[in-house]
């Protein structure tokens, strides 16, 4: 069916309308659609259900392409059925695995609310998760298999983000002044995955990254905020 994201018309399937906001996340949306230019090559890192992987590919246009990260199968099958409902952008690309600071297997815990999946148990839902194995994969191995150097990234990986951008240290350097990367911040998951803020701004540091809020006024490691980060060079 037809559903409206913001000022998008995108194709879903009618069973996760009530997973997919008509306007929420404004900032971000608007971001991504001033930042993502046409022929830039896209990760999108946690893509749930695949919306904002559609957004970029049309922004990105056919000489584009982007690659989706997902590792819950349930998601990643309605993404698939997403990308293969909407068509005439770039070419969209999706891999289930998790995006971590190593390659291998891991276990991933899922819930009712399916968008708080993660490598670690969420803190702030009551019901016991659901674990099952899944592969998981650094972006430089990603991006190293495809042959591609991403200009974009968006994550949102439910506490795992300094992991997976500690994964990323060869894309970082390899895409150089061209990169351009958004995070959603979970600090209230860091410490199951031995994070701390201190922790958080000396991997940036590390990477060679500068970080600044996407919203002007609110904090850096807001809960449920986004981070934009950019070669400090």
């Amino acid at each position: 069916m037809p559903w409206r994201v913001h000022d998008e018309v995108i194709r879903i399937d009618p069973r996760v309308r009530h997973l997919v906001p008509h306007a929420s996340e404004g900032a971000l949306y608007r971001f991504v659609r001033r930042t993502v230019r046409r022929g830039d090559v896209v990760l999108d890192v946690g893509a749930f259900l695949g919306i904002y992987a559609l957004i970029e590919a049309r922004c990105a246009g056919p000489g584009g392409r982007v690659v989706a990260l997902e590792p819950t199968p349930w998601s990643a099958a309605v993404a698939r059925r997403h990308f293969e409902f909407n068509g005439g952008a770039a070419p969209v690309t999706l891999v289930e695995a998790a995006a971590a600071q190593r390659g291998g297997r891991a276990v991933f815990h899922e819930y009712d609310e399916p968008y708080v999946n993660a490598l670690e148990e969420a803190v702030d839902v009551a019901a016991s998760p659901r674990r099952r194995d899944v592969d998981v994969m650094t972006i430089d191995e990603l991006c190293d298999a495809l042959k591609i150097v991403p200009s974009f990234i968006r994550m949102d990986v439910q506490g795992a983000e300094f992991q997976a951008l500690r994964g990323a240290r060869n894309v970082v350097r390899a895409a150089g002044a061209d990169l351009t990367i958004v995070v959603e911040m979970h600090p209230q998951c860091w410490p199951a995955f031995g994070m701390d803020v201190a922790t958080a701004q000396e991997t940036i540091r590390e990477l060679g990254l500068r970080a600044e809020p996407l919203e002007p006024g609110i904090g850096l490691f807001a809960r449920d905020g986004h981070a934009v980060l950019r070669p400090a060079g």
